[in-house]
């Protein structure tokens, strides 16, 4: 594993704050193995994300070439990283938090196929073009590291030029229009119940999700046309089961996956059962909570049997977290 500093200008932006020190003293006691140790007396939500092995779901069934490059942006504490490493054979992450890159270091000691790179990715120069990109909940926050009219399409031109001529760009974000959204959770970044539904006044604006049309034609922009959607349950987050338009939802496996919200939230209806309804008039794609989509500028995309897919489980000790009731 090679740490790389030389681009780190001391900037530590982007935190949960002060947990993160904790977080990182987990990171150097615990392995992936036995962080469900961790669980047993900490479950406080900053914790949970990003230490829990069921974010490795997200990519974890994902086939890529065993000699294949992927450039990882905005890689946090590392939650998807050691499986990256697992499935190719170089990787290459980049995260602006010397603090959450020590903590990836932690994890992935033995690695020797991976280069962590710290500090700002406008900052970076690439001798190598990339087979995958990955932007888990990254995307969403371009306007705020991006500053240009259109600030999006500019930060995936930017991706883009790292890619090979048959690479794919794996995006992780949420859906504006997720059912989630519509039973009464705030939305993610801004914690403003039906702010991405209304359109993100300006005024709140830190961080901006879209719609699936919407996404479709912010790639088709730069040249990446051929897309193809996975809907992550209950979110890209903490997925449990994963659906596409190959493999969609019925009334039985809609209900395959663990509800979760913020603390306090209350929620006006049951989004499994409003599912079902999206699902018997076919716009389930349409309000599914989250996307993961692959995007390439050839049509070239990855065969995928989902139905027989193998996913981390939620642990005994990790369903404590999901134990709430929320319609209170």
């Amino acid at each position: 594993m090679k740490f790389n500093l030389d681009f780190y200008k001391g900037e530590d932006k982007y935190s949960d704050g002060d947990i993160e020190d904790i977080i990182l003293n987990y990171t150097e006691n615990f392995t992936e193995a036995n962080m469900d140790e961790v669980f047993k007396n900490d479950l406080r939500w900053p914790v949970f994300y990003h230490l829990t092995n069921i974010r490795k779901n997200i990519i974890n069934w994902y086939p890529m070439k065993k000699d294949a490059t992927v450039l990882e942006i905005g890689a946090g504490m590392g939650a998807i990283t050691s499986t990256l490493c697992e499935k190719a054979g170089r990787v290459v992450c980049v995260e602006l938090s010397k603090r959450r890159a020590t903590a990836i270091a932690n994890r992935n000691k033995t690695r020797e196929n991976l280069e962590i790179m710290v500090g700002n990715l406008n900052d970076m120069q690439f001798n190598e073009k990339f087979d995958y990109i990955t932007l888990v909940g990254v995307l969403e926050y371009a306007n705020l590291y991006t500053y240009t009219e259109n600030p999006y399409v500019d930060f995936l031109n930017s991706m883009k030029r790292f890619l090979k001529k048959d690479g794919k760009l794996l995006i992780a974000i949420e859906n504006k229009l997720g059912m989630k959204y519509f039973a009464g959770a705030p939305e993610d970044h801004s914690g403003i119940q039906y702010d991405g539904i209304i359109g993100y006044p300006e005024k709140h604006r830190s961080a901006m999700t879209f719609g699936k049309r919407e996404l479709q034609n912010l790639l088709s922009q730069v040249g990446l046309c051929y897309t193809k959607f996975y809907y992550p349950l209950p979110d890209y987050k903490l997925p449990n089961i994963i659906f596409s338009d190959d493999y969609l939802p019925d009334e039985n496996t809609i209900n395959q996956y663990s509800v979760y919200y913020t603390e306090g939230t209350k929620i006006n209806f049951d989004e499994q059962k409003a599912y079902c309804q999206t699902i018997q008039n076919g716009v389930f794609d349409i309000f599914a909570n989250s996307f993961l989509v692959e995007a390439c500028a050839k049509k070239i995309h990855t065969k995928v049997d989902l139905k027989n897919a193998d996913f981390v489980k939620i642990s005994e000790q990790e369903k404590e977290f999901y134990k709430k009731d929320y319609t209170k």
